[in-house]
């Protein structure tokens, strides 16, 4: 005989439970109870909600003024079990929630005891919802906490209209059964959808954006069906594919953090991953640069033309979106902080583009963190200023006066540390002996945390040999956690 793996028990029967047009018995009226409604009302069930009006929240409120459950004003009685489907126990008293699900397992009535695990006949999971898709996680009572986290991960992780692509393919498969309703031919049909499904990808789906992109591609399929033709899939997904791409070109401005692939969001590494075009900041390390899969260019290196090398980078951005291609604009730290992402917003939307924004840590706060400086804290740092050390057209910041219970981070600054260091001393009141740290390479392999003072912050740029990118950190909190 062979031999199969063992089955591992202690889970739970994870089925899609239809209880459209079912009546289902929700006892209580507070935030559990407005959380069961939701759920019940999406699957069309007919609730009715048996609580004192005293024990309503506003949500319960509401569904019961807009005529979404029916309302018993009172607490629970047997009598209320008399035409339960299910049961659903919202109730801060433990001993009448137990009450009531050993009456309904008398009754053989499906039911969830709130906060009762042993006496649930199923559990509520966390759950996504996109139109017909639902994506449902459970720990089986052990961390609801968790699975929602697992779950933010898993719904992050599809395509942004997953909810559609669905939703058409549905209508798909009914075309496909309408054009070839013979019976003995439900194998082969459903077969090619099958094969369709695999071959074609989530992402390229994701690119048939609209309703008429779907009936395009259901107008050049029907021939094949009429003349009872099972048509070849690498015929019928390359035009469209092609066709489809030109018609949604976009940009997303993405932050790439302080450079760590493993400190940027889910988001932005899958739109990495699915992006035609990537066009990154030169400073951006390879590790992040090893996730993109389409077309990447990287600023090239101008010394002191900054300005001619961004308006490279946004014609590039262009050319990409006029082919319809999926653009990131790939920015170092977040775009928003210093990073002129303000700019290319304004930019792209002159010629006709709204950019998606995608965040990203800045290193204005990950470099201090990750040298082991608190830009705040209690007794030594009250407020954070953040500045950059090159200003518009080249100009110097407007840096703060001195305050003992400030933080002062700039970033680019590298290159100006003698300039800086004159304006913190004789226009700004800094001491001399104030506390200054140089942090090179932020959270990535070769990152350094020089420590100074304001005195010789300028000669540790040179005896050090200190290069961008690297965060300036000035304050009492440098030393903060080193005494």
């Amino acid at each position: 005989m062979p031999e199969y793996q063992p089955i591992e028990g202690g889970g739970s029967l994870v089925v899609a439970y239809r209880i459209a047009d079912k009546n289902v018995l929700i006892v209580g009226g507070g935030n559990v109870a407005s959380q069961r409604i939701k759920s019940a009302k999406i699957a069309d069930a007919k609730i009715t909600v048996v609580a004192p009006a005293q024990g309503l929240n506003d949500e319960v409120q509401y569904r019961i003024n807009t005529n979404e459950v029916v309302w018993i004003d009172r607490p629970f009685q047997d009598a209320d079990l008399d035409n339960a489907d299910m049961v659903l126990t919202a109730l801060d008293d433990h001993e009448e929630s137990l009450r009531i699900g050993h009456l309904c397992r008398e009754r053989r009535i499906p039911v969830n005891v709130a906060d009762v695990p042993p006496m649930c006949d199923f559990y509520f999971m966390s759950q996504h919802r996109d139109g017909p898709v639902q994506i449902a996680v459970s720990t089986n009572g052990k961390g609801p906490k968790l699975a929602n986290m697992i779950r933010t991960i898993v719904s992050e992780a599809l395509p942004s209209n997953i909810g559609m692509v669905v939703k058409y393919m549905g209508e798909l498969r009914a075309k496909v059964r309408e054009w070839e309703p013979a019976i003995e031919n439900s194998e082969k049909r459903m077969g090619w959808v099958t094969r369709l499904c695999e071959q074609w990808g989530l992402q390229q789906m994701d690119r048939l954006t609209t309703i008429q992109d779907y009936e395009a591609f259901y107008t050049k399929l029907r021939p094949y069906f009429e003349k009872n033709e099972i048509p070849s899939i690498d015929d019928v997904l390359a035009p469209i594919s092609s066709s489809s791409s030109t018609k949604q070109p976009s940009i997303a401005l993405i932050g790439a953090g302080p450079g760590d692939p493993e400190l940027i969001t889910v988001k932005a590494q899958r739109y990495l991953k699915e992006a035609d075009l990537v066009i990154s900041d030169r400073l951006i390390p390879q590790p992040m640069l090893d996730l993109v899969e389409g077309e990447l260019r990287i600023a090239r290196k101008t010394q002191g033309k900054s300005d001619p090398a961004q308006d490279e980078l946004l014609e590039w951005c262009l050319e990409g979106l006029n082919k319809g291609q999926r653009v990131v604009r790939l920015k170092i730290g977040d775009p928003l902080v210093f990073g002129r992402g303000g700019e290319e917003i304004l930019w792209f939307r002159e010629k006709g583009y709204e950019p998606e924004l995608v965040p990203g840590i800045s290193s204005a706060f990950s470099g201090p963190m990750a040298a082991g400086i608190p830009v705040t804290m209690r007794g030594v740092s009250d407020q954070v200023i953040v500045t950059t050390g090159r200003g518009t057209k080249g100009s110097m910041p407007d840096l703060p006066d001195y305050g003992s219970s400030r933080t002062l981070v700039v970033l680019m600054g590298v290159g100006r540390a003698s300039d800086l260091k004159t304006i913190l001393v004789d226009q700004k009141h800094y001491p001399q002996e104030c506390p200054i740290a140089w942090i090179e390479n932020a959270n990535c392999p070769q990152e350094r945390v020089i420590v100074g003072t304001v005195a010789n912050m300028d000669t540790l740029v040179q005896e050090q040999s200190i290069v961008a990118p690297a965060v300036l950190v000035v304050g009492n909190t440098v030393c903060a956690l080193s005494k």
